[in-house]
């Protein structure tokens, strides 16, 4: 069985018709060759909702008009986007049924119609379909998160799997909560409002954040985004977020103002966006948002 993928463009608005016909003379009407959608466990034949990079089953069963037996010509599959078909299959036939069935992954987000067609010897064409909807990762956000400097209370070390700050004491003397940091938050006359990697080095000539001892730096790094704040707060549940950027790479931004946007990657390669809220006038003190992928 043939694995196929596609990638799509934008979205799809799509509207079915059907068509049905009918005589007055008492003749049975020829409903043209039958095709069924292969259903049932492993299989997708309704309209679904499933995340970037899935693979989805599909197959069709198809035979012959019961009213005029002719034999099957043709079978089409067919992807449309943006109301753009594009034929993924098309295969002549000469044979009284058919059995079908593939594999489909789907490498962006969007909306799509997958459709099948199947012709006879009279040229008659049974179409059955259903759309596909493809969504980003799930996401998770932290709100109004504050970061302060070695001495607040409020901890400078943020943990994105938890949505938690972490303080120089909670951090130094427990190690085991170091694996869970992600960023830290600093204030100097080099570099300002900088969020960084625990691995940074710049960070880490800190001595009060202590972080020359710690025995687990995880390496977070950055990329600059131009994302803007309001397209920020617009993520939703799923978010397809921007390719991470090897030759942007940091390990800390700096110089932070609040509306700045940008992009970072865990050590587990969970990648998430950081708003910057607040810098404050008065103390060493930043506020930010977080959104990242579940």
């Amino acid at each position: 069985m043939k694995k196929l993928s596609y990638l799509f463009a934008a979205l799809l608005m799509s509207v079915t018709v059907f068509v049905s016909s009918c005589t007055d003379d008492g003749t049975e009407t020829d409903p043209g060759p039958s095709l069924t959608l292969k259903g049932g466990a492993g299989y997708t034949s309704d309209d679904a909702v499933i995340l970037i990079g899935s693979t989805v089953k599909v197959g069709v069963v198809g035979g012959k008009s019961s009213v005029s037996g002719n034999k099957l010509t043709r079978f089409k599959f067919i992807f449309t986007s943006n109301n753009i078909p594009t034929t993924l299959l098309d295969t002549t036939l000469n044979t009284d049924s058919f059995n079908w069935e593939t594999e489909i992954e789907f490498n962006s987000i969007g909306t799509g119609r997958l459709s099948f067609e199947l012709t006879d010897k009279g040229n008659m064409m049974t179409e059955k379909g259903f759309n596909i909807t493809v969504q980003g990762p799930e996401t998770k956000k932290w709100s109004n998160v504050e970061l302060g400097s070695w001495n607040d209370a409020i901890g400078s070390f943020f943990s994105s799997s938890e949505g938690f700050t972490y303080t120089v004491t909670q951090t130094f003397n427990t190690p085991a909560n170091q694996s869970k940091i992600d960023f830290l938050f600093f204030k100097g006359v080099t570099y300002q409002n900088t969020i960084a990697s625990p691995d940074d080095a710049d960070a880490n000539t800190i001595n009060d954040l202590k972080l020359s001892a710690w025995t687990n730096k995880n390496q977070t790094r950055f990329n600059p985004s131009s994302i803007t704040a309001a397209q920020f707060d617009a993520i939703g549940a799923n978010y397809q977020f921007p390719a991470f950027d090897l030759g942007q790479v940091s390990t800390k931004m700096d110089h932070l103002e609040p509306g700045d946007v940008f992009l970072f990657k865990t050590a587990t390669n969970k990648v998430g966006l950081v708003k910057v809220i607040s810098t404050y006038t008065k103390g060493d003190k930043m506020k930010i948002d977080v959104v990242m992928e579940k």
